[in-house]
């Protein structure tokens, strides 16, 4: 008989550790309504867990959350090419329309910004704050996450 203990399986422990990288990165994509910042860090954690957790309860979680990442990141910055756009169209549609020979932006392309920030960007916080809230608690619950 030898006094060496018997080998425990590594999987349970894994998955451990993927759940509060999980749970850690949905606190993190909350927190990042306050400075942002913690967004980015909890995306290259799911994107570096992400092999890792293939064929576990917890790969869904960090597919979720990197496409929350990537959805509101291209809004973000949509938004901010826009506004600039959107300002100098009506700019150049008032100082621009008695002469003849300067190139007018359509006028009505100022609506562009107005349109994502009164309509798409408050549809998109909803569903930025359904997916991180339904996926913390679903990994609370260790159950996988089903878009």
């Amino acid at each position: 008989m030898s006094d060496t203990p018997p080998a425990s399986d590594p999987q349970p422990q894994q998955g451990t550790d993927l759940r509060l990288l999980v749970i850690v990165c949905y606190f993190l994509f909350l927190i990042a309504c306050v400075n942002g910042l913690t967004a980015l860090i909890g995306v290259v954690i799911a994107h570096s867990r992400l092999r890792q957790s293939a064929g576990t309860v917890w790969h869904g979680h960090f597919e979720n959350l990197i496409l929350i990442f990537w959805v509101l990141l291209a809004a973000l910055l949509i938004a901010m090419v826009s506004w600039p756009l959107g300002v100098w169209a009506l700019f150049a549609a008032f100082i621009f329309q008695h002469s003849p020979s300067v190139l007018i932006w359509p006028p009505w392309l100022f609506i562009f910004p107005l349109l994502i920030s009164v309509v798409v960007f408050p549809v998109l916080v909803v569903w930025y704050f359904y997916r991180t809230m339904r996926g913390l608690v679903r990994a609370a619950e260790a159950r996988p996450f089903r878009g």
